[in-house]
């Protein structure tokens, strides 16, 4: 049993820690969050990027554990808007959207074993990302893995393939401010 004393504490389910084949595809599922939540009254945030790219982990916890938590998840802007369709009770267009966002689902599966080979999180792609969709992230903590033109450019187009609206701005623009001196 967690002390409600502690210090607020985000659940912070994520793929890279290999849950998903051995727990669940969601890396965390419910029935354990719940049991978390519980046990634990001082979990302030969830970080719902369990089962990444896919969205589900998002919109599960959305609706488990909205009223308790507050869920939190970076991958975009399209999120806060599928949150807010979830509470209208439009399922149809939550649903669509699940499917829109696919062709950048499926870039980003295909790049895993570039960007995240020996699971360890390539931040310079995953601030890189954020970029795209209107985020800052600032410096990179180093060291850091590279990422190349190319894999710039897969992400990129796999944003505007699911209908959004990613930077067009050169790829030296995201570098800007990213190396402390």
């Amino acid at each position: 049993m967690c002390d409600a004393t502690d210090l607020a504490v985000i659940l912070f389910p994520m793929f890279l820690w290999g849950f998903g084949s051995r727990i669940h595809p969601s890396d965390l599922p419910v029935r354990l969050i719940r049991r978390l939540l519980d046990d634990c009254p001082n979990i302030a945030v969830i970080r719902a990027e369990g089962g990444f790219p896919s969205i589900m982990s998002i919109v599960e916890c959305h609706r488990h554990f909205g009223e308790e938590a507050v869920i939190s998840c970076p991958i975009g802007p399209v999120i806060p808007r599928v949150m807010r369709l979830l509470r209208e009770g439009r399922f149809d267009e939550v649903t669509q959207t699940y499917w829109q966002l696919h062709p950048a689902r499926k870039v980003t599966q295909g790049l895993a074993a570039q960007l995240h080979g020996g699971a360890f999180i390539n931040r310079q792609a995953w601030k890189f990302q954020g970029w795209l969709q209107g985020y800052n992230g600032g410096p990179l903590r180093q060291p850091t893995q590279r990422i190349h033109d190319a894999q710039m450019h897969a992400l990129r187009k796999g944003l505007v393939d699911a209908g959004l609206e990613p930077s067009t701005d050169p790829l030296r623009d995201f570098l800007v401010g990213r190396y402390p001196g």
